[in-house]
């Protein structure tokens, strides 16, 4: 792959620098299509409002912050239609034109997930409920004259019944063996990425919701870590980069003690990265083989230690924040951690300084950083300059 560097801003001065490609990691060309088979189904309009009113339909929500203490599990971004396309939507219902097919994936208890129409959906509900999100009444008022004031109330009821019997058409995903959840994880962001553009996290935080998605957002909110990456990023980079250095730190523990292995190594990480990590919240997304406590510790430890010994530059390369290096360093700090090996500040400061003054380390951060030779060649050195080795 070539190098590619994705930057986003996070401090005033301070950069993001990421090679990995998420257009790549969103292809679909390798997916079987055997993993994602569909069927078309037909949904009369009051039987999907009170399936969402139910949870039988899950609107997922991308930000997990904003999905703190809500009934229904999954993360969806704000709402982003205005209140003219809402009110288009349902006068296209009232009037029996043709509205755009909906997506959605069959969950393991047998409810659905929305992959595409969550705007749809929500309009619905919101007009059937009589208040848009903010509270205001949703009365129609751009629309064609004789439904001009109209709200769900005041339709006569044979209005009400042409729209509660108006069906919408939808497409049922299956997802089917090992592969089928990523699968879906592809379709996501393509689906998605014509209208308000997903970031990969923000696709797995709905699709892989559960405990470990909660412990990352609990961990996102750590006060060393907040210093050591800046403000909270709106396209959740901070919740990846901790998904990251959980990941690694699950690779170094896979490797230690043989690193040369050829078959360990290849059991232990396959590229490409965003695939991996997905893989690692599949297998590991209801904390089942996790101690908790003990994780939370190490990373919060990690974390204050960096910040001990260089303040807000702790994870920082070169003046700017890498992504291959912090999961490097976090990875390895978390695993040694984990294991109860003692770190100290001092041992924390030197670590730092040979990883920034090697050569070889640099370039396994810096190019091609999913590729094996490059994660194992910066998991082993940053590992071993922890240690004090």
């Amino acid at each position: 792959m070539e190098q590619e560097e994705f930057v986003e801003s996070v401090h005033e001065s301070a950069e993001l620098v990421d090679d990995e490609s998420e257009s790549d990691d969103l292809s679909l060309y390798d997916t079987a299509p055997s993993s994602l088979p569909y069927f078309g189904a037909d949904f009369d309009v009051a039987g999907l409002v009170r399936r969402l009113n139910d949870g039988d339909i899950l609107v997922p929500r991308f930000d997990p912050d904003e999905a703190e203490g809500l009934a229904v599990g999954g993360f969806q971004r704000q709402r982003v239609w205005t209140v003219p396309r809402m009110e288009k939507f349902i006068e296209s219902l009232l009037l029996g034109w043709p509205v755009p097919s909906i997506f959605l994936v069959v969950e393991p208890d047998g409810r659905y997930l929305v992959l595409d129409g969550q705007q749809r959906l929500g309009t619905l509900q919101n007009f059937y409920e009589g208040s848009h999100p903010d509270g205001r009444e949703f009365a129609l008022k751009d629309v064609a004259e004789s439904l001009q004031g109209a709200t769900y109330a005041t339709l006569s009821p044979e209005a009400k019944r042409r729209l509660n019997n108006t069906f919408i058409q939808a497409v049922v995903i299956e997802p089917a063996g090992d592969e089928g959840r990523d699968a879906v994880y592809r379709l996501f962001g393509r689906l998605n990425s014509g209208g308000v553009s997903l970031t990969a996290q923000e696709i797995r935080v709905a699709l892989y919701r559960g405990p470990l998605v909660e412990l990352i957002r609990d961990l996102n909110h750590d006060p060393s870590w907040r210093i050591l990456f800046g403000q909270v990023h709106k396209k959740l980079k901070d919740h990846e980069l901790v998904l990251r250095a959980l990941t690694m730190s699950e690779v170094i523990k896979d490797l230690e003690g043989n690193w040369e292995n050829q078959e360990r190594r290849l059991r232990a990480y396959k590229p490409p990265m965003a695939q991996f990590l997905n893989s690692y919240l599949e297998e590991h997304g209801d904390l089942a083989d996790f101690k908790e406590s003990t994780i939370r510790l190490a990373f919060e430890k990690a974390c204050r230690l960096l910040v001990e010994a260089n303040g807000r530059d702790g994870l920082k390369l070169s003046g700017r924040l890498n992504a291959a290096h912090i999961d490097a360093v976090l990875g390895a700090m978390i695993r040694l951690l984990h294991e109860g090996v003692e770190i100290t500040k001092e041992q924390t400061i030197e670590a730092i300084k040979k990883l920034r003054s090697d050569p070889k380390y640099i370039e396994w951060v810096s190019r091609s950083t999913s590729h094996r030779d490059s994660v194992f060649g910066r998991l082993q050195v940053a590992y071993f300059a922890f240690r004090g080795v």
